[in-house]
């Protein structure tokens, strides 16, 4: 079932959300709201605060001690479905029909139960209407309403007619950042749902501190949301909840069992909706929200899991022996074992092994083809589904990259043949051999291999090369040296065993091991466990990496550098198909002093850190970077660059080009940091990230989805510098729907550039 996630409101927590409509309270609560006087005051001269823009209409304040005697009762609250709404301004403003007064004396009294926490300043514009043509500067300072604990939803009411405004704002506390839009003549009403505790509601205002009105409405969530009816055939789910005061509509939203992207089912005037669009054999989590007259909708209900199953039914037992058929670039094919019980199976994909899994197709058979050549790998699995539920999952299967490969899965076209020299298991024992005679033979697989490589023909000058065959263990201190003119691949999985410390760049030891060489290749390797680095390579030139499948417990993928000497870029020309990293502690892929770069797919599932990191590397053509879950938690990026990257004689030329840059979840999408450049991405789509989308500092000459890109938050795109370095310049932004996020520029850079951009939910906060 393929759906478009939407989450509800969340009930706790003081959280943006789009404000649906502005409708203040109906007629009959405008009367218990509108304010029936005011007590008298004891006056002081005011300090005014400074006024972006003077001109205009302008009063001086004096403090007054407000005991206002309304309809509102602090003690009471606000009636179900209606608004308490105040409005701003300088005494003897118009005041906009239905709401409280606040003047810029208007001081917090118990009594009154609401006000500023110090005078203020005011202004009245005269436009456009009674609540935006007015409004107090309060920089600094607090405006508190006193109301009884419960959730609330309260709507702030910021901008100037002629002068633009940089107001921000906290609510209970909580960080709302700078209210936007902010331009001259333009008001940002900006929304959240927070929480009372203590028995008020705080906000306070920074910068220019400008409040125009404060709409406050409680709307509390329904309750007893329970199933009335499940029905198998066809399969739907009935549900009710308790009628909730004030509500005029409630939304029924529905997940995946345990997923939490909540997708709506449907809105109703009634207290009960059916879904029909459930599947037999699943569970579903289900929760309510209603909608108040004041158009507000509230944060959502306890949540409710139904199964759509036949009780009297067994569900069947997860599918058996997940194999991998064949792959090529024509398709892959995967097949199990099934369970007679089972009516139907159901094929999922997902770039990580724990998470994200997408349905893919159904089928009455054991087996599924994926149509055409796959760019990434892929882990699938398989669940069985009849009328008593869905069966366990089996343990999931990684399937090859196959854009390259000329027939079948990549790792099978590595061969023996023609090789000039073998490893081979045999039981326990591994045996080298070259021209059909062994050179070695013992039961360390790393020796073996070893003297394989030695065993190649001492100052040759054209290639020659090992074949390993067989799978075994090699211990995390040791190392396979690869010298100038060698081929060395490995068919079979090496398992790095007895590594019980942490990684160390002081320590380059890897499963393979590249130093102050030409000429070298790496066609085929496959690596577990917990290596120090996966593949090391120091100042080499000419080297080609092929399939790199490194599945790690921790250690650091591949690393590439020059760094004998920093003033130089000596690691020249290295290429890498497709490599899959996961696992790491460190970074997935890393270069330092990379002068020619030719990359195809890198894919970094849960690397500690970065998922491809480019130090002081130029030249480099990277076709596509993948990470899901790459660098969580860190500041880290699945693409950084960083240390001069991409800086050509103190220049910053087009010379860092990726063609694809796909980021899910982890930490950022992509870092640009510390005197890089020269960054062209083609195509880009980040979501979720835990840090923010990207991070440009200190960089130069970038341009950002020269075809196409999405980025959805939460994380947004910040524009920053560092005083150290020179200021982030020529920056392009292009083709980019940007969801759920913004654009955040401080400091301001130098020709930070804009081109069709879409906003859905988002905002562009740039240095004008």
């Amino acid at each position: 079932m393929s759906t478009t996630p939407v989450r509800p409101p969340r009930s706790r927590g003081a959280r943006s959300r789009t404000r649906r409509r502005t409708t203040l309270a109906t007629a009959a609560a405008l009367a218990l709201l509108a304010p029936l006087g005011a007590a008298s005051s004891t006056a002081q001269t005011s300090p005014t605060p400074t006024d972006q823009n003077p001109s205009g209409p302008t009063q001086t304040v004096a403090t007054e001690t407000v005991t206002t005697q309304t309809g509102y009762s602090p003690s009471e609250g606000i009636p179900a479905g209606e608004v308490l709404a105040f409005d701003f301004g300088c005494a003897g403003d118009p005041v906009a029909e239905g709401s409280l007064e606040v003047t810029a004396s208007t001081l917090y009294d118990v009594d009154a139960g609401f006000g500023l926490s110090a005078p203020a300043a005011c202004r009245d514009r005269g436009a456009p209407d009674d609540v935006r043509r007015n409004f107090v500067l309060a920089g600094g300072e607090q405006f508190q309403v006193d109301l009884p604990d419960g959730e609330y939803h309260v709507t702030v009411i910021s901008g100037d007619q002629i002068a633009s405004n940089n107001t921000q704002l906290t609510v209970q506390g909580e960080d709302q950042g700078s209210l936007h839009p902010r331009g001259s003549g333009e008001f940002a009403e900006h929304s959240v749902y927070t929480t009372v505790e203590d028995g008020s509601l705080v906000l306070e205002v920074f910068s220019d501190g400008r409040i125009n009105g404060v709409e406050v409405s409680q709307v509390a969530p329904p309750a007893g949301l329970h199933t009335d009816e499940v029905s198998i055939q066809p399969p739907s789910v009935t549900l009710s909840w308790e009628p909730t005061e004030g509500a005029v509509e409630y939304t029924l939203y529905r997940s995946d069992a345990g997923a939490g992207e909540y997708e709506s089912v449907g809105t109703t005037e009634a207290v009960s909706l059916t879904d029909e669009a459930v599947e037999l054999g699943y569970s579903y989590d289900y929760v309510v929200t209603q909608t108040s007259a004041a158009g507000v909708e509230s944060g959502h209900s306890e949540a409710h899991t139904v199964a759509v199953v036949d009780l009297a039914v067994e569900a069947p037992a997860a599918p058996q022996d997940l194999r991998l058929d064949r792959a090529n670039p024509r398709g892959t094919s995967i097949s199990w074992t099934g369970d007679d019980a089972a009516w139907e199976y159901h094929v999922y994909r997902s770039l990580n092994a724990d998470r994200g899994f997408e349905r893919v197709a159904e089928t009455t058979g054991t087996s599924y083809t994926a149509q055409g050549a796959s760019e990434v790998n892929h882990y699938y699995t398989v669940l069985a589904v009849n009328a008593g539920g869905i069966s366990e999952q089996p343990e999931p299967l990684l399937t090859p990259v196959t854009a390259r490969g000329s027939n079948g899965n990549p790792f099978e076209e590595c061969s023996v043949d023609g090789a000039d020299a073998t490893v081979l298991r045999n039981g326990d024992t591994w045996r080298a051999m070259n021209g059909g005679e062994t050179v070695h033979q013992s039961y360390a697989m790393v020796d073996a291999m070893q003297a394989a490589v030695d065993s190649l023909s001492e100052g040759r000058t054209d290639q020659e090369s090992v074949v390993v065959r067989g799978s075994g263990t090699m211990p995390a201190d040791a190392a396979v040296d690869l010298p100038s003119h060698t081929s060395f691949s490995v068919c079979g999985t090496i398992h790095v065993a007895g590594n019980e410390s942490n990684f160390s760049y002081e320590e380059h030891v890897g499963v393979v091991r590249i130093r102050h060489a030409e000429d070298v290749s790496v066609p085929f390797l496959s690596v577990t466990g917990n290596p120090n680095f996966g593949v090391y390579l120091r100042t080499s030139s000419d080297v080609h990496f092929g399939q790199m499948d490194l599945q790690l417990s921790g250690g650091h993928g591949m690393r590439i550098d020059s760094r004998d000497d920093d003033s130089v870029r000596e690691a020249r020309n290295i290429t890498i198909d497709d490599v899959y990293v996961s696992g790491t502690e460190s970074h997935g892929v890393e270069t330092y002093g990379v002068d020619g770069l030719t990359v195809g797919t890198v894919t970094a599932v849960d690397t500690g850190y970065a998922g491809l990191l480019l130090n002081d590397t130029v030249n480099a053509d990277i076709e596509r970077v993948v990470g899901d879950g790459a660098a969580a938690g860190t500041g880290y990026a699945t693409f950084r660059t960083a240390n001069r990257n991409g800086q050509i004689d103190g220049e910053y030329p087009t010379n860092i080009r990726v063609g694809e840059l796909i980021a899910d979840g982890g930490g950022r999408g992509f870092f640009c940091v510390s005197e890089s450049g020269g960054v062209e991405i083609e195509k880009l789509e980040i979501r979720d990230t835990g840090s923010n989308a990207m991070l440009i500092e200190n960089c130069h000459n970038i341009t950002l989805a020269t075809d196409q890109g999405v980025v959805e938050g939460p994380g947004d795109i910040r524009i920053s510098a560092r005083s150290e370095f020179a200021n982030t310049s020529d920056i392009t932004f292009q083709n980019l729907l940007l969801r759920d996020t913004a654009i955040n520029e401080s400091p301001c850079g130098e020709n930070i550039v804009t081109e069709n951009l879409t906003l859905e939910n988002s905002e562009l906060n740039l240095c004008e």
